[in-house]
């Protein structure tokens, strides 16, 4: 009995921990994004438009954000604006994560 409570409080503690981490990553990126916005952003807008049948894996295509780290900052800043916008982030870095991450390293690097 010991051993299974053991193992199920390590694996709460273990989910739980994940989740926080995930959650600070996307908190992280949006502050990083804004700040770029602010520095390079002068000219670019982000839409505010927020439909309901939006998919946001569609949008992230669409805006071929591989061509420029910009186009990755500006679909954040959209992303950010959408109802369950971390549950989405979490969905698209899944569905994308390579090209998802090779935008995060640069997006650290400005």
């Amino acid at each position: 009995m010991s051993h299974s409570l053991c193992w199920w409080f390590s694996q709460l503690v273990r989910n739980v921990s994940e989740a926080m981490s995930d959650r600070w990553s996307w908190i992280r990126l949006c502050s990083k994004c804004e700040r770029i916005y602010t520095k390079y952003g002068s000219g670019i807008s982000v839409p505010d438009d927020n439909p309901d049948d939006e998919d946001p894996l569609d949008v992230f295509d669409d805006t071929h954000v591989d061509l420029n780290v910009l186009r990755f900052v500006v679909y954040i800043l959209w992303l950010k604006q959408q109802p369950d916008s971390f549950k989405k982030y979490l969905f698209v870095r899944e569905q994308r994560f390579d090209l998802w991450r090779r935008c995060v390293y640069q997006v650290w690097m400005l």
